[in-house]
């Protein structure tokens, strides 16, 4: 019997977000998407991403309709999408509902994926149900209860419905969130790794590339990063000339490094802002060392995983991350911790890596070797669909 997968969430490729001139995506979401969907594609389940396409409404009135691309070797539908208020939220209300029912077509052995906890869902949910699909909840990230009544109350609602409603249990990002659900069984997912990169980086170079990209914002550690190059500048050490750092993406604190950049004293800072994928990957082939600094003592420590780190190694890069969520369980030692949220810490940390740079290119190959003994794409592919299917069906 064939077996089908249907990714419902809100993943996004660049020439769909630039045509629909969306700007509130999360590119690390729609990489694990993209990438866990091709590695269940591989081992030969028909499998489908179903996105509602969409960001924030402009206002424009402009209109998107359906559009079927083919991302990572996987198909995308997505969804209608329009710039006008309320009925940008209704479309995207409907038209999953109007998806599923095409999909129906398929055999009983079909099951969807819901990508985290959204109202946007609801319709869809109730419609996988009716439509006799298995449902399963992918939890990425773990709610922070609001503090007003009304919110925590729908919040609380709409947790208690994706618990009730999706048979096959939940995805996780990380062990913790296991008790943010009751469903059952759970499996923790970390995503998959991309092919490897022609990489041939020198680590006898006379700068080494430090990269901090994503979501630039004080939780993610973009203030500690921030204090500890302004620190660097102040006082000089002799090794901040062997070290530069690479700025991408978007956030509340994008603009200090903007800053920085302005300034050419060393070590040099270059801030790209937002840049697409086929960008962002040559600037993940010349980086020597990965941030991942989402903080100890924040909110995110204990109830996402941080994607990058992932991301980072698989690819080569040396991780430098916060002692957070499930990394050290998947790094082991193949990573650099920082337990403290301090700017001079991260310092110590930074200048070990400058001054040891034949230890540091082996624990980033060290590194590249535990990601992939654990989330190559045949051993990723093949533990989700044991678990979305039942091994041996």
């Amino acid at each position: 019997m064939t077996r089908t997968l249907i990714f419902l969430c809100n993943a996004i490729d660049d020439v769909t977000r630039i045509e629909r001139a969306i700007v509130t995506d999360s590119p690390a979401a729609s990489r694990k998407v993209f990438l866990s969907s091709r590695a269940v594609r591989l081992t030969g389940v028909r499998t489908f991403v179903l996105s509602l396409g969409r960001g924030r409404q402009d206002g424009s009135g402009r209109r998107f309709s359906w559009a079927v691309r083919r991302v990572a070797g996987v198909p995308v539908v997505y969804l209608p999408f329009v710039h006008r208020r309320f009925l940008s939220e209704l479309v995207s209300l409907l038209a999953p509902v109007l998806a599923l029912w095409r999909f129906r077509r398929f055999d009983r052995n079909s099951t969807v994926v819901f990508y985290n906890r959204l109202a946007a869902y609801v319709p869809a949910l109730f419609a996988a149900r009716f439509f006799r699909f298995h449902t399963v909840l992918a939890l990425e990230d773990g709610e922070i209860v609001p503090d007003r009544l009304f919110a925590g109350l729908g919040r609380y609602l709409l947790r208690a419905l994706f618990d009730s409603m999706c048979s096959g249990g939940a995805l996780l990002a990380c062990s913790k969130l296991e008790q943010m659900t009751t469903l059952r069984p759970t499996l923790n997912f970390y995503g998959t790794c991309e092919p490897h990169l022609d990489k041939t980086l020198d680590w006898r170079a006379q700068a080494l590339t430090v990269l901090m990209c994503g979501t630039i914002s004080y939780e993610t550690g973009a203030s500690i990063l921030a204090e500890a190059i302004r620190i660097l500048r102040a006082e000089k050490p002799a090794w901040c000339e062997r070290i530069e750092f690479e700025i991408t993406g978007k956030g509340s604190h994008i603009l200090d490094f903007e800053h920085l950049a302005q300034d050419t004293s060393v070590p040099k800072v270059t801030a790209h802002g937002r840049l697409t994928d086929v960008e962002y990957k040559a600037l993940l082939k010349r980086s020597h060392v990965g941030l991942a600094l989402k903080l100890n003592a924040g909110d995110l420590a204990d109830t996402t995983f941080p994607s990058k780190v992932t991301e980072f190694a698989s690819a080569g890069i040396l991780v430098l991350t916060t002692d957070i969520s499930d990394v050290r369980k998947l790094m082991g030692r193949n990573a650099i911790y920082l337990e403290e949220d301090e700017p001079r810490l991260l310092l110590e940390r930074l200048r070990w890596v400058v001054e040891n740079r034949v230890c540091s290119e082996q624990l980033a190959r060290e590194g590249a070797k535990a990601i992939w003994a654990r989330c190559a794409p045949n051993i990723a592919g093949n533990l989700l669909v044991d678990f979305l299917f039942g091994p041996n069906k």
